[in-house]
């Protein structure tokens, strides 16, 4: 009899091979599962195309029609219902986005992605913008107060119907809040904080440059304005001279004082609009042809917004057919703001309107003067005041951080070091330069109805550009501008004895233009006028004018246009600015040609004077700029001489930031002239620089590659990414848009970036929308699982001539009153 043989327990019969092998699927199991889960949260999260909805609120019938682009057309019987119903579609498609545009300026991104972005919330809360978005929504006259309510109940419809979240939410482990109708003004406190600083960074670095040099080399520096310049009323600031070496000199002995001023970082929004340092400067274009040039006597509008670029883009297009406040039915075309309730650009078939950011100077930098001997006090023209304190507790996953802030009688203490205070008294903190009024301007019937609505509106200040449909055309300036004693300071001021504003500018003296001699307007972020209008103005950091200029010239080269031929000055990459500099190169390596490689001196000649995605001319050009630049501003080398020289003004003051970029003209009055006392001391002679920056050209191009494959395409590669990207980057391929080569550059009409660049293009008749063209890049909704997720975004990168007005009706969604 054969022994009995005991069965092994289970964990003894397993190999190590079955175990791996049993291990593999469970792990397979697992993973699917949540994969599927993820699957089926993503999918409840699109949403709702089609069918029948009951809602409560409404007073009739709604109807949202949307095209294979997810273009919406919303039909309805009253304005309040239009705004329940863009709001509706604004949940459903782009609440992330909104939820980000809220939180940004109400200081509570950090209840999102935890303490690192405490110190940005920490910008924010310290103007009190909760508080300034409360007051200017109670202040809010009542029919406008109502299209927002309705606009916000429509919002929170819209969320109550998704059957999850959007993805976001899910990712982050967080529950997306309620809509309020405050958070409507809260999103136009962010985008305001986009186009213009905060905590008037600039102004106190021109005032540490104005502090550490005399006052003629200052006047060099910082000059009023370019030889690029194209003003619509052709005004010309005339350039200072060279400082001679008896009052100042670069290679003398420099005086090392110290600034005392703390510098902070530019651009808060950066989160939400990312753009690149040596791209801030650039924004946007408008320009319009009245019924003299205009096909059939048409006037035509041409607009592009240049914001940083992200997924979801920044703006959510629309066709309203509605009742507006004033009773009368439109159609409005173009394009909303995901967070509010009215048409920020488009037609209304009547009159059609473009903005660009007006850099002019809206706000003041105060140096308060300490009462002796009370270190919290400081002088007034009533008297000695008290620095007023506010708390702060900034929430955040695992924590909180209580912050403490400084308030002066004429706004928040944006920097302080040692024993001095710098306030800003600026529109932005002030509710009654703020608010919702430029719903009006969907009601204008005329240009200078227009004109009207835009000079009562309290909102960012941007170039309005106006065409109407009787072929008039006009520019003018929104938003509240304060009226000073004097010309807007470009440093920080005292006004311990007086200098405050006396209030805001009346309507009817606001800068205006109406149906010029030559029949053309145009804009581009530069000087747009000059004398009496600039002194009311200011200058917040105008833009060099090559842009500007170039849009002038085209307009100028012909006498009738179209809609496509304005699409080709917005397509424009013809390299007018860089030319000179090629120039110079040319002239800079004549008779050293040895001392450069052959294919580097080939390319050289081969310029094509084109920001073109094959140009490898143009990079090299753009590089030698920017290396002759270096050696005044740019390098580690040269910071160390500008602190020097200056003082110890921290990196990006006043002299880094505002030569190279934005005074273009300051280098090349150095390059004509080539006084000695104002070459660097590491060379010998001007014609040294210059070679020794063709060298580091040659040399940053051939890093890694063979110059034939350092084309501009290569290096002008699109970048426009998913805010979730910065935290997941295994996300960006998934959410991102394709990573295709830009043709374009800054200075140019065709701004175009990696991350920055024309967030729309619209070109457009009042009254013949039929005929006009609009480009985005990317798609109406921000799901990823959409149809229409990145629909428009080939035709943006290829320029190509797609229409305003949606197509085909492809779903249809109703809204229907739910009875009682």
């Amino acid at each position: 009899m054969e022994p009995k043989i005991r069965s092994l327990p289970w964990y003894r019969r397993w190999t190590w091979k079955k175990a791996m092998l049993r291990s593999m699927c469970l792990g397979i199991i697992a993973f699917a599962t949540l994969a599927g889960l993820v699957h089926w949260r993503l999918r409840a999260s699109l949403p709702l195309l089609d069918g029948t909805l009951l809602v409560k609120g409404l007073r009739a019938d709604v109807t949202i029609e949307r095209d294979l682009q997810g273009v919406p057309t919303i039909n309805s019987e009253s304005r309040i219902d239009t705004a329940f119903a863009l709001g509706f579609l604004h949940a459903q498609e782009r609440f992330f986005q909104m939820d980000l545009l809220r939180r940004m300026s109400s200081g509570e991104i950090s209840e999102l992605f935890g303490a690192v972005a405490l110190p940005l919330d920490e910008k924010f809360r310290k103007h009190r913008f909760q508080a300034t978005a409360a007051k200017v929504l109670n202040d809010l006259p009542e029919p406008h107060r109502a299209l927002i309510n309705a606009y916000s109940d429509g919002v929170n419809h819209g969320l109550s119907k998704l059957g999850a979240p959007s993805f976001e939410f899910t990712l982050l482990r967080v529950s997306p809040k309620p809509w309020r109708s405050v958070d409507c003004i809260h999103v136009m406190l962010t985008m305001l904080a986009d186009l213009q600083q905060i905590d008037a960074e600039n102004e106190i670095d021109i005032g540490l440059l104005k502090e550490r040099v005399p006052s003629d080399v200052f006047d060099f520096l910082i000059r009023k304005g370019s030889s690029w310049d194209a003003p619509l009323d052709g005004s010309m600031m005339q350039q200072p001279p060279i400082p001679p070496e008896a009052i100042w000199s670069l290679r003398s002995e420099p005086d090392k004082q110290s600034s005392g001023v703390e510098h902070t970082e530019s651009n808060p929004t950066a989160f939400l609009f990312p753009r690149k340092a040596s791209e801030q400067r650039a924004a946007s274009n408008n320009w319009a042809v009245g019924s003299d040039l205009g096909k059939d006597k048409r006037a035509i509008l041409a607009s592009d917004m240049h914001l940083g670029l992200q997924v979801p883009t920044v703006w959510y297009r629309a066709v309203m057919n509605t009742p507006c406040l004033d009773g009368k039915r439109r159609r409005l075309v173009g394009v909303t703001l995901p967070g509010t309730p009215t048409l920020v650009e488009g037609s209304n078939g009547s009159v059609a309107w473009g903005l660009t950011n007006s850099y002019g100077d809206f706000g003041d930098v105060i140096e308060l003067v300490p009462v002796d001997g009370e270190p919290d006090q400081y002088v007034t023209p009533d008297g000695p005041k008290s620095i007023e304190r506010f708390k702060e507790e900034i929430a955040y996953p695992g924590g909180s951080k209580k912050i403490e802030y400084e308030w002066s009688i004429w706004g928040p203490i944006v920097a302080k070091r040692d024993k001095r205070r710098f306030a800003h008294r600026w529109v932005g903190d002030d509710p009654r330069a703020n608010d919702m009024l430029i719903c009006d301007l969907e009601t204008a019937q005329s240009t200078d109805s227009a004109i009207r609505s835009c000079n009562e509106a309290g909102m960012p200040h941007l170039n309005v550009v106006i065409a109407d449909r009787d072929g008039n055309i006009g520019w003018t300036l929104c938003g509240r501008i304060p009226t000073r004693s004097g010309p807007p300071p470009r440093s920080p001021v005292d006004w311990s004895k007086g200098g405050q504003w006396s209030g805001y500018l009346a309507t009817e003296d606001y800068p205006k233009l109406v149906n010029p001699k030559e029949s053309r307007i145009w804009t581009a972020n530069n000087r747009v006028v000059g004398g009496d209008f600039l002194s009311k103005i200011g200058d917040g950091g105008y833009d060099l004018g090559a842009r500007a200029r170039q849009i002038r010239d085209l307009l100028r080269n012909k006498t009738e246009f179209d809609e496509r031929d304005m699409l080709a000055i917005q397509l424009d990459n013809e390299a007018l600015f860089l030319a000179p500099w090629r120039e110079l190169l040319m002239k800079a390596v004549q008779g050293n040609e040895r001392s450069l490689s052959t294919e580097f001196m080939r390319f050289v000649q081969q310029w094509e004077g084109r920001a073109s995605t094959n140009s490898v001319g143009y990079r090299i050009v753009r590089t030698f700029r920017i290396q002759v630049a270096n050696h005044f501003f740019e390098t580690p080398r040269a910071e160390k001489n500008a602190a020097q020289r200056f003082g110890s003004i921290p990196k990006r003051a006043g002299i880094k930031r505002q030569v190279p970029m934005a005074h273009e003209d300051v280098l090349w009055q150095l390059l004509k002239e080539r006084p000695q006392h104002w070459l660097p001391s590491e060379f010998a002679s001007w014609d040294e620089l210059l070679l020794d920056a063709a060298k580091s050209t040659e040399k940053e191009m051939s890093t890694g590659q063979p110059m034939a494959k350092a084309t501009w395409g290569a290096s002008n590669m699109a970048e426009i990414n998913h805010p979730l990207s910065m935290g997941l980057p295994i996300v960006t391929g998934w959410l991102g848009m394709p990573n295709l080569q830009l043709p374009g550059d800054n200075h140019m009409p065709r701004v175009q970036r990696p991350g920055f660049g024309a967030s729309q293009r619209m070109v457009v008749s009042p009254g013949f929308e039929e005929k006009g063209i609009y480009h985005q890049p990317g798609g109406q909704s921000g799901h990823p699982y959409s149809p229409y997720y990145k629909s428009g975004y080939d035709d943006w990168a290829n320029g190509n001539a797609s229409t305003l007005l949606p197509g085909p009706t492809k779903y249809i969604l109703r809204l229907v009153p739910q009875k009682p």
